[in-house]
């Protein structure tokens, strides 16, 4: 998978051979040294003492058991190049490796800096823990106009993300409200800033007599820490419950700290 067909053409750009020694070097850097669960993180791709730099092809692999990668910007180094590769979100937090290509195609020679940033890696942290983001000395090459790789070094090749989490609800709500939509249903949905250790709903009428009862293992934690719950606006009976006001009560729990909130569920059939 490292030498994609793309990755090729600038392999094809860069001959050969290598540039005469260099003292070029790469580094990578966090940009927010403090990051809690759904924070986005910048991490900058940055280079020292480049010159006649034409071409580069850049795999970068992160942890993506604790980073979703989310999208980069060029950096001012190479914002004249073409990209023939965009990574994918969707396939980078599946393998948790993303690829970068792109050349300059304007004639004569490349470009020149002391320190530039090449890339603006953005990321959403989205479990607890320590993550991290690397480049190896295998996992770039840089190629100069006369079709020559240009020799570098990493100096900072690898970086720990460090990940909190603050224990809050940010909305509890459901939707359609007034409930039901056309399926005879309702999406009940906790967004939470923190991995919750359990999660649990009631639903009561105007009289307070309960009408349903919710356990954690019935939301969807697939995009934890929002969590989701279908709900088909029956009771525990299974029938379906009359038009009116409900009151959603919700309980949320991490360690030994629990936080609550209500909420009204209109049902208009």
């Amino acid at each position: 998978m490292r030498r994609t067909i793309l990755s090729v053409l600038l392999m094809l750009f860069i001959a050969s051979g290598t540039s005469h020694a260099r003292d070029v070097s790469m580094d990578l850097r966090l940009l927010q040294p403090n990051v809690n669960v759904g924070d986005e993180i910048t991490v900058e791709l940055n280079i020292d003492q480049v010159s006649d730099l034409k071409g580069i092809d850049i795999l970068i692999s992160y942890d993506n058991l604790k980073l979703d990668y989310k999208s980069l910007t060029k950096g001012s180094l190479i914002s004249n190049f073409t990209e023939d590769i965009i990574p994918d979100p969707k396939q980078a937090n599946t393998t948790g490796m993303m690829e970068y290509l792109a050349v300059l195609e304007l004639p004569g020679p490349g470009v020149d800096s002391s320190r530039e940033n090449i890339l603006r890696l953005n990321f959403i942290a989205k479990t607890p823990g320590e993550g991290w983001v690397r480049i190896t000395s295998n996992d770039v090459v840089l190629g100069d106009s006369t079709s020559k790789a240009i020799p570098y070094s990493t100096e900072t090749g690898s970086i720990n993300v460090k990940i909190g989490q603050i224990f809050a609800l940010k909305r509890v709500f459901n939707y359609p409200n007034p409930a039901p939509d056309s399926s005879g249903k309702t999406v009940i949905r906790c967004e939470s800033l923190a991995i919750l250790d359990d999660l649990e709903a009631r639903i009561y009428d105007i009289s307070g007599e309960l009408t349903k009862t919710i356990s954690y293992n019935d939301f969807n934690s697939s995009q934890a820490p929002v969590y989701e719950y279908e709900w088909n606006c029956k009771n525990e009976r299974d029938q379906n419950v009359a038009n009116g006001v409900y009151i959603l009560w919700l309980k949320a729990k991490l360690g030994s700290d629990e936080k609550n909130e209500t909420w009204k569920i209109a049902i208009l059939r």
